[in-house]
Order: structure tokens, then sequence, then C-alpha cells
């Protein structure tokens, strides 16, 4: 009896430690699966809004553009920033072809990280750019010649009286817009 209840425990044990090595497998897979997809999509949209001899500069305000004009604003509730959030959403807005602040920031990082090579990253805090009252939202960041410039694809096309606004800015000049960057957190944008 007592070997038994010993080998029901090892085997419990065994059968726990594959289920739980399968799961993470699985989420491995899942993650590289949805990265190869953001690298096919990011590499299309790259290809047929961008020309290989434009100037950094242009093809971020190209995708900007893009960005703007081909995708609608789509509520959604309850953001989480899970490890590979900005992926999914990124491949969700090039799929649905609408999405949040998130969304619409993490879309913009990737593919101007794909097109330009520059650093990105995707900030996550608080505007007053909206209503006046502070709200969360996310934006984008991008390192050129060392120093960072905000571009919001989301704020410049909804936010009252923005148009250009929100686009390849000095930090510094939109502090008050965002918060001072207090508490914003920030994540890496690249394949």
């Amino acid at each position: 009896m007592k070997k038994t209840r010993n080998y029901l425990k090892k085997l419990a044990v065994f059968v726990l430690a594959v289920c739980m090595v399968s799961g993470v497998w699985a989420q491995a897979a899942k993650a590289a699966s949805a990265g190869d997809d953001l690298k096919e999509k990011t590499a299309k949209i790259v290809e047929k809004q961008v020309k290989s001899d434009d100037s950094a500069k242009k093809k971020l305000k190209k995708l900007f553009t893009y960005i703007q004009k081909e995708y609608d604003y789509g509520r959604k509730v309850g953001f989480e920033a899970y490890s590979g959030w900005e992926k999914d959403y990124a491949l969700e807005m090039f799929k649905e072809e609408k999405g949040s602040c998130y969304h619409y920031a993490a879309a913009y990082a990737f593919l101007a990280n794909k097109a330009t090579g520059y650093q990105t990253r995707i900030g996550i805090g608080q505007t007053n750019g909206f209503s006046g009252d502070l709200q969360k939202h996310a934006w984008v960041e991008i390192k050129i010649g060392g120093k960072w410039y905000v571009c919001d694809p989301n704020m410049d096309k909804y936010a009252a009286q923005s148009s250009g606004k929100y686009y390849l800015k000095k930090r510094n000049s939109l502090k008050s817009v965002y918060n001072k960057f207090k508490d914003a957190k920030y994540y890496t944008a690249s394949i």
C-alpha cells in the first residue's frame, strides 16, 4: 500500500511536470508564430507603403499617415500588459482594421522599426490630450540621433485640432500632455 502511494505521488509529479512543460512549449510556439506573422505582415505593408529610396523620415510620415487613414478606432476595455501583448495587438489591428490606442501604438511602432531600423518603443501611461482629464493611453516613441520623439497616430487622428501635432515631436514639447511621462512604462517594439 505504501509503495502504491509513493508510485502514485511520483506519477502525479511526473504528469504535472509534463503538463507544465507542454504549456510552456505551447506559449513559446504561439509567441514564435505571432512573431513570424508580424514579420510577414509588417514587411508587406512597408513594401507597399514606402519606397526603398525614401528617407527614413519620409518613411515614418508615410506609415503614420497610412495608419491614420486605413484604421479606425475600436474600443478595447481592460488592457493588460502580458508578455507579447504588443505583437498580438499589432496583428489584431492589421487583421481587424481597427483598434484602441494600444493597437495603434503597437502597429505603428513595428512598422516604423521595420521601415527604418530605428529603435522604437511603446509608452503606456496617461494623457490629458483628449478631454483635459487624465486617462490611460499608449503612444510610440522613436529614437533618432540619440533623442526620443513622440509619434502618436491615435491621438493625432482623434484629439481635437491635433492634425500633425503628435507626429515626430520632441518628448519635452509634449510632457504636459503625457502627464510628464510620470509612471510611464515602455515596451520595445522589435521583431
